[in-house]
């Protein structure tokens, strides 16, 4: 047993190339390395949006026309989960991240050169279909590398970077496109350096984590006596339970699970390809998990917990540039501070707390184990952050009121988009272990495309009817995502009792 007395699941094998028996510095490495490309996918992506007044002045548009750099970078951000990830079932993952990952630096030089605002469009288009790679294949590789009850403090390295560069990009763009001579060419120019950086990172810190587990069915009473036979072995060592629960996670299998050194050669190709993976079928079989009340659930927290922080970052230059605040771009970008402490505060609430949680779950439960629908108990210490922003944002932007509160409300609603999708993607990968990879392709296309839908219309939305009408009606949205996850919690219980499987 690991840690907290889990259960490993999945259970390890004795095949040196499986993830889960890597050294903890390598599965750590694969996951910072390729969450930073989803860092810096956001940072290039949000970064434009306090230039947008001067995007407008340098190439003549409207203030809808120059918005489109912003709102198509989301759709094909979107569309582009649909070949990422086949690409990543057939080639391997880490093909897959190398090859978006350079697409990506071309696109950021490309925005950083282009002379043509057609030509902005085109190069965010594809910088966007390009990022949209590690959007779902990241999650993929958390569950390729660790334990169930390892990911959720895990999950958030990935959740709190790819919410984190949509606040420091516009923070150090705001800096860049008020000091510098290129102003927001110079940002860009700064992001495809990065962007080669981390691509370097990648090809020499991220193993390929493909790898075709077998399948063990194993029932509740297997997994309890599997976990008494254990902690017969403990005790017969004189080992008590005391000692046990203060040492350092040693994780077993059914038999003996140690931590092997796998061959980098073997693990650091370029290309892992599977010849059995229908690359057509790839495209299909997702659609078919829409039946799922969990995967349709995850769509809708995801997309409605999004919305809210990236319809002000749309909105921010506009508001904070007008009378009565008259800020200036720096000051602008001076704002994501707010946000970039309530992504912090949600890593640490969203991910260790949701493990600590998880493991008094554990420890009061007789089988030792821990039921993914029970995951969604941690929304409970910071489900109202959200939607307390919501109502704080409303009326400090509809009414004018002070810049602080502004700050405040943004600071609470980038909590609740980094705190319920951090456990609502560590519940679907858990509920869903077989079907990860179909699921979270599933929550990112149609979260990006419902996100997309109410940024498409958020300047007009605003200009027409307010902040009010708009905050109080994503202040609902958010709600009904709490609510709804009671009926799922019961839903899911009910089920598993009545098949005793997923």
């Amino acid at each position: 047993m690991g840690r907290h007395n889990f259960p490993l699941i999945p259970f390890p094998t004795n095949d040196p190339k499986d993830p889960l028996q890597w050294p903890f510095a390598l599965k750590l490495s694969a996951i910072v390395s390729t969450s930073i490309a989803n860092f810096i996918s956001n940072m290039g992506g949000s970064g434009i949006s306090v230039a947008i007044p001067l995007l407008m002045e340098q190439f003549q548009t409207s203030q809808a026309d120059a918005t489109q750099v912003l709102t198509l970078n989301f759709l094909f951000l979107s569309i582009g989960n649909i070949f990422w990830v086949p690409v990543a079932m057939k080639f391997g993952k880490r093909a897959s991240l190398l090859t978006s990952m350079a697409m990506q630096a071309g696109m950021l030089a490309w925005t950083a050169a282009t002379s043509s605002f057609n030509g902005l469009l085109a190069a965010r288009c594809l910088q966007g279909f390009a990022a949209a790679a590690g959007e779902s294949i990241v999650p993929e590789i958390v569950a390729d590398t660790t334990f169930v009850h390892q990911r959720g403090a895990m999950m958030s390295i990935y959740v709190v970077l790819i919410s984190g560069g949509s606040a420091f990009g516009p923070l150090i763009a705001g800096f860049m496109t008020s000091s510098t001579a290129e102003t927001w060419r110079s940002f860009y120019w700064l992001c495809c350096g990065i962007a080669v950086f981390n691509l370097i990172m990648m090809f020499f810190l991220f193993p390929e984590s493909n790898f075709e587990r077998p399948e063990l069915d194993l029932t509740l009473d297997q997994l309890t006596t599997l976990h008494d036979r254990q902690a017969s072995k403990e005790a017969e060592r004189g080992i008590s339970q005391e000692q046990l629960e203060n040492e350092k996670a040693e994780p077993s299998t059914p038999e003996e699970y140690t931590i092997s050194k796998p061959s980098i050669w073997e693990i650091m190709q370029p290309v892992s390809y599977n010849a059995e993976v229908n690359f057509l079928k790839s495209f299909v079989e997702p659609l078919k998990l829409l039946v799922h009340p969990s995967v349709l659930w995850g769509i809708f927290s995801y997309a409605v917990t999004l919305s809210p922080q990236v319809i002000l970052i749309f909105n921010m230059s506009y508001l904070l540039e007008a009378p009565p605040y008259l800020f200036t771009t720096s000051k602008v970008g001076l704002m994501q501070i707010a946000a970039i402490i309530g992504f912090l505060l949600a890593c640490f609430t969203g991910g260790k707390l949701s493990d600590v949680i998880n493991a008094f779950i554990v420890r009061r439960s007789s089988s030792h184990n821990i039921w993914p629908e029970q995951r969604l108990i941690a929304l409970i210490p910071g489900m109202l952050f959200g939607p307390a922003g919501c109502i704080l944002l409303a009326f400090a932007c509809g009414k004018h009121l002070h810049w602080a509160l502004i700050a405040v409300g943004f600071g609470l609603v980038s909590f609740g988009s980094v705190y319920t999708p951090n456990i609502a993607i560590t519940y679907i990968v858990h509920r869903h272990q077989r079907e990860a990879a179909e699921c979270l392709v599933l929550i990112n296309i149609f979260k990006n495309l419902v996100a997309f839908l109410f940024l498409y219309e958020a300047v007009g939305w605003v200009n027409q009817n307010g902040y009010i009408q708009v905050y109080m009606i994503m202040f609902m949205l958010n709600v009904l995502v709490l609510i709804f996850a009671v009926p799922l919690y019961y839903y899911d219980a009910k089920k598993r009792r009545n098949t005793e499987e997923f």
